[in-house]
């Protein structure tokens, strides 16, 4: 690590809490100040203001959702009358209910009522002078109270009425005020009702007590509203759990027995509002139930008679008696009809069978299945026949007279059996006809009987449902007139309400806070003081804004003189030149490193005056120190050491001089010589940025151990850039209270740009005498420097 890395990292520093203690401790007569002023203000303040008492109590929900009490919900299942109620929700009502506004106008307390006492006792020595409220009175605290009619009320402005109200210890009052920008003062006896004031007439209403002295009280009457709205304002209700319907009621109130009271008042109206709203919410569910149970009445009657008609118009008794007898109809008729197509069949195969018969000599087939008995009488006989004339023709011939009497038999009783099964058939094909006809019908109506049940049911299913719901009514009409009676509060009072104490003024809350305001507010004015100063002011702020290293510091002086270092001088200002002077030849780590360059941003900051007291100081440790003047433009260091400031540097760089005439004795030290800028050129950038310049400086090292080179302001010319090449060392010079903020940025950044090399801070004219440097030498000095 090299020399100058070495010094930058010891040259940061940490945040030192002491020194900025001690920074806001040298303002300590603001902090006196402040702080006496504020808590003045405070004691005013405590003086001045009216008291306002906490008033508590607790209070229990009916909640529908959370379960309540036994007491509060025992009756809510038995009808329809009761909204359902939420905690959170009935807290939110409690807080807006309007019924503060009733509670304001039935206890009258739209009228404040101010006692007014004497500040200080200063109305003995100026009269009318003003008095400071005291007290808010209430109820037997006031010797009389005031009261409007409901429509004085109405009509009150936003302003609302003040006067005031001398009450006199024999019982008479005098009302002084002023309406409509003009005063008045109205007396009233003891024994008055009423008074006629210019704004209206007014009630009296007095106490039995009369006042030992004279009391001024203000009388402020506003809007019943606006009361109200400014006590349920401070308002607050808040659970015990999350789980509970229990609540924990707070109010402040001017008053401890105004507070108790409309607390209490407060609460029973919201209550009687419930009741109130619960017993509506059932006379009109009354209503709503006798309308419906009318039209369910005339809708039941409708649905009965279209029944009626139904069962008429389908000739229908009991539609599952007669499914019944439908089917079991039709099951008849089925099996009637298989009969007779089996009979139809029949017939018909045995007239088919016997139409192909010839000469009568076949029997006819009998016993085939024929119910018909004459039929079957027929056939038997035919077949007898049959049988009769095959006996006979085995003994006789076809011309016997026997035989032809039983053929031409035969043959008569072929034509019966033909003429009777074809009789047969057509009587067998008719009742098939008439069977299959009544087949029909009864298959008819029995596929009719699903949609006539589902008809019916449709109609028995809206009679039903009437009915049900009709019943359901009467029921609850008959649960309505029970329910009257078994109304119950949205809420009920568990605990009593009690003045819990003074809600403000807090005193200690408030002179804390004061006194906190008066050690804030310097702390801030100072902050906001050094924010806008642009000012450089101490090295903690040149470290803050620059990561250029600090060299030294120089100490304010009232001293007039050019060279304040002297020879064995053990004050504070040669001792910080010393430290200075160590500094330089710490970072000045070669012998071939001598040229010192001192430069600053403005005119004014001591760079000529550092240069003379550096050099001074580098002389007393017997180095040759050579002061080079090259603020060409407007030279001052000749003038100041008393040397001639014509010849110099700038007739040599001209080609008017020899550098052997250039040097010459400072004339305060035989180690420290000076060469002058002398006479003002009109191109001095031109000169210095001559190699001659160069060769000169070069030349000079080989007989000087330290080379100071005093140059013009970089904020203003660029001399300072130009002297840069033969520079080993720039020393910027600032100066606290002078130097702006914005031209040591500018020099860190020349820096970081490399147009300045091996660059470090002087600060000159530090002020020794606040906090933070005190603390500083007492730390480093403590030998004592302060």
């Amino acid at each position: 690590m090299g020399v100058e890395e070495e010094f930058m990292e010891l040259s940061e520093k940490k945040i030192d809490v002491t020194a900025i203690l001690m920074k806001y401790l040298s303002y300590w007569k603001w902090f006196v100040f402040s702080i006496v002023f504020f808590l003045g203000i405070a004691a005013a303040y405590i003086y001045f203001t009216l008291p306002k008492y906490q008033i508590t109590t607790s209070i229990l929900f009916k909640d529908d959702q959370k379960g309540g009490t036994t007491e509060l919900n025992m009756e809510h299942n038995m009808g329809v009358v009761f909204r359902r109620n939420n905690v959170e929700n009935e807290i939110e009502i409690l807080k807006m209910s309007p019924v503060g506004e009733e509670v304001v106008r039935k206890n009258h307390l739209y009228a404040t009522y101010i006692e007014m006492s004497p500040l200080l006792g200063l109305d003995k020595i100026i009269p009318n002078f003003p008095k400071r409220k005291t007290a808010v009175l209430y109820g037997n605290e006031l010797p009389v109270k005031v009261m409007l009619s409901e429509e004085q009320l109405n009509a009150l402005g936003k302003n609302g009425i003040t006067f005031d109200l001398i009450a006199y210890p024999d019982g008479n009052y005098l009302f002084d005020g002023k309406f409509n920008e003009q005063k008045y003062q109205v007396k009233a006896s003891r024994n008055a009702s009423t008074i006629q004031l210019p704004f209206g007439q007014l009630k009296l209403s007095k106490s039995k007590m009369l006042p030992t002295e004279e009391r001024w009280i203000r009388v402020i009457i506003q809007h019943p509203l606006s009361v109200a709205n400014g006590l349920k304002g401070s308002l607050d209700v808040k659970l015990t759990s999350r789980n509970s319907t229990v609540a924990n009621i707070t109010m402040t109130a001017p008053n401890r027995e105004l507070g108790v009271n409309f607390l209490r008042d407060y609460i029973e109206a919201y209550n009687q509002q419930g009741i109130s709203d619960q017993l509506e919410l059932a006379e009109k569910t009354a209503q709503v139930i006798d309308k419906h149970l009318a039209n369910l009445s005339n809708e039941l009657s409708s649905v009965e008679d279209q029944a009626q008609q139904f069962r008429q118009s389908q000739g229908l008794t009991d539609i599952s008696s007669q499914a019944n007898l439908y089917t079991s109809q039709l099951a008849s008729v089925r099996q009637r009809r298989m009969d007779v197509e089996t009979q139809l069949g029949i017939v018909s195969s045995l007239l088919s069978s016997v139409r192909q018969m010839s000469g009568h000599t076949q029997l006819i087939p009998a016993n085939t299945g024929i119910q018909s008995t004459v039929l079957n009488s027929q056939i038997t006989a035919y077949n007898d026949l049959v049988l009769e004339r095959n006996r006979l023709s085995r003994i006789a011939s076809s011309s016997n007279q026997s035989m032809i009497n039983l053929n031409n038999q035969l043959a008569s009783t072929f034509s019966s059996v033909v003429s009777g099964l074809q009789g047969e058939k057509n009587t067998l094909e008719i009742q098939l006809r008439d069977i299959n006809d009544e087949y029909s019908r009864n298959n008819a109506m029995v596929r009719a009987i699903p949609r006539q049940e589902r008809a019916l049911s449709d109609i028995k299913r809206q009679q039903n449902i009437k009915e049900d719901l009709f019943l359901y009514l009467l029921q609850k009409k008959e649960e309505r007139y029970m329910n009257m009676t078994a109304v119950q509060p949205n809420s009920k009072l568990v605990d009593n309400i009690r003045v819990a104490g003074v809600a403000w003024p807090k005193k200690i809350i408030i002179l804390f806070f004061f006194f906190v305001l008066g050690l804030v507010l310097p702390v801030i004015g100072i902050y906001i003081r050094d924010l806008f100063r642009f000012q450089l002011e101490n090295k903690e702020e040149l470290e803050k804004i620059s990561s250029i290293p600090l060299l030294g510091e120089i100490p304010k002086t009232v001293q007039t003189e050019t060279v304040m270092v002297k020879q064995d001088n053990n004050d504070s200002f040669n001792e910080m030149l010393r430290l200075l002077r160590a500094n330089l030849m710490f970072v000045v780590d070669s012998k071939d490193k001598k040229v010192v360059n001192i430069l600053s941003s403005v005119s004014g900051e001591g760079k000529s005056f550092v240069s003379v007291n550096l050099g001074m100081s580098l002389a007393l440790l017997d180095k040759k120190v050579l002061l080079v003047e090259l603020d060409i433009r407007k030279p001052k260091l000749a003038k100041q050491l008393g040397l001639d400031s014509k010849q110099g540097m700038t007739l040599y760089l001209s080609g008017y001089m020899d550098k052997e005439e250039l040097i010459k004795p400072s004339g305060i030290h035989p180690n420290l010589s000076v060469i002058t800028a002398g006479s003002v050129p009109p191109n001095p950038n031109e000169l210095l940025a001559k190699p001659a310049l160069d060769e000169l400086i070069s030349t000079l090292k080989s007989k000087y151990d330290f080379i100071i080179i005093d140059t013009a302001p970089i904020g203003m010319v660029s001399d300072g850039f130009l002297l840069n090449r033969i520079a080993d060392v720039n020393l910027f010079v600032t100066r606290a209270g002078v130097t702006p903020k914005k031209f040591v940025e500018d020099a860190d950044r020349y820096f970081n740009e490399n147009k300045l090399k091996k660059m470090y801070f002087i600060l000159n004219s530090v002020n020794l005498n606040k906090a933070s440097y005190r603390y500083g030498l007492y730390k480093k000095y403590g030998y004592g420097y302060a």
